[in-house]
């Protein structure tokens, strides 16, 4: 198996290991005066992080739920020229996840959101693609929470910010600037074209608002499984041009609906 795959599943493992080895006490200290970590008091720890700090992994699915546009490249509908759809591409991830409880029933998350989609163009009969674009980063969500069954179930429900960097990756055909793909095939599908310009998508930065919600569990004291949906809408803007070597001539302007449903579950150590 690939060392890429194996990697998020032995950090699970070991998240598993650590969470059941830790069922039998509420703590790491081992004598009157010990410390977690040189420079961290028992006081400190269990004043500020005891129950309130958890790191762990989240396994995600995204799609895009608005996905597609009128096809009509001279009323300015489309994305940008003639790509009018986008199919979900990259859907599954496996990122880090940081909670922490700032008050009793308030909790913030930092994690990464990420979304991707293939383009569609309307103009030709298999409705080609250009390449894929790609919006991903940091994201943080403020989080009210409601306890069921003591300390060991919670509901959730919240507010956030998606800061995303926008990315467009080329298919190699319509980068260097062939009629179609098959047209590329035929020349041995190079890496390289001797011209004068490459096509090219520029995709930008920018803010996504969030919505989310969920339930979490403690199944033993120091393991927390985290269940959520969370719908993020992001709207990048971006410019179709031909890249020279005086730069990028822009050709063509517009943006990307990237907004996209989230199901999460987040498996995390509690400290």
């Amino acid at each position: 198996m690939n060392a890429n795959r194996l990697r998020p599943l032995l950090c699970l493992a070991a998240l598993a290991a650590l969470s059941a080895s830790a069922g039998e006490s509420r703590s790491w200290f081992v004598g009157d005066d010990a410390t977690v970590f040189p420079l961290l008091s028992h006081g400190t720890y269990d004043t500020w992080l005891r129950d309130r700090l958890s790191v762990g992994l989240e396994f995600s699915f995204s799609s895009l739920t608005d996905a597609k546009r009128s096809a009509d490249k001279g009323s300015n509908k489309t994305f940008v020229g003639f790509i009018n759809k986008l199919d979900d591409d990259d859907e599954f991830g496996v990122f880090p996840s940081v909670s922490y409880w700032a008050a009793d029933y308030v909790r913030l998350t930092l994690f990464r959101d990420s979304v991707a989609g293939r383009t569609r163009n309307y103009n030709t009969e298999n409705h080609h693609s250009d390449g894929v674009v790609k919006a991903a980063g940091p994201a943080l969500l403020v989080e009210g929470l409601y306890p069921m069954r003591g300390d060991t179930v919670f509901l959730h429900a919240g507010l956030g910010l998606s800061w995303a960097f926008g990315d467009f990756e080329e298919d190699g055909w319509w980068h260097l600037g062939y009629s179609s793909e098959a047209s590329w095939r035929e020349y041995g599908s190079p890496g390289t074209k001797a011209g004068d310009h490459y096509r090219e998508i520029e995709v930008d930065d920018s803010v996504g608002i969030l919505l989310a919600a969920g339930v979490a569990w403690r199944p033993v004291p120091r393991m927390e499984l985290d269940f959520s949906l969370r719908h993020t809408w992001l709207e990048p803007d971006c410019k179709f041009g031909y890249r020279r070597r005086s730069g990028f001539e822009v050709r063509d302007t517009g943006d990307f609906t990237l907004d996209h449903l989230t199901a999460a579950l987040t498996v995390s150590w509690v400290f």
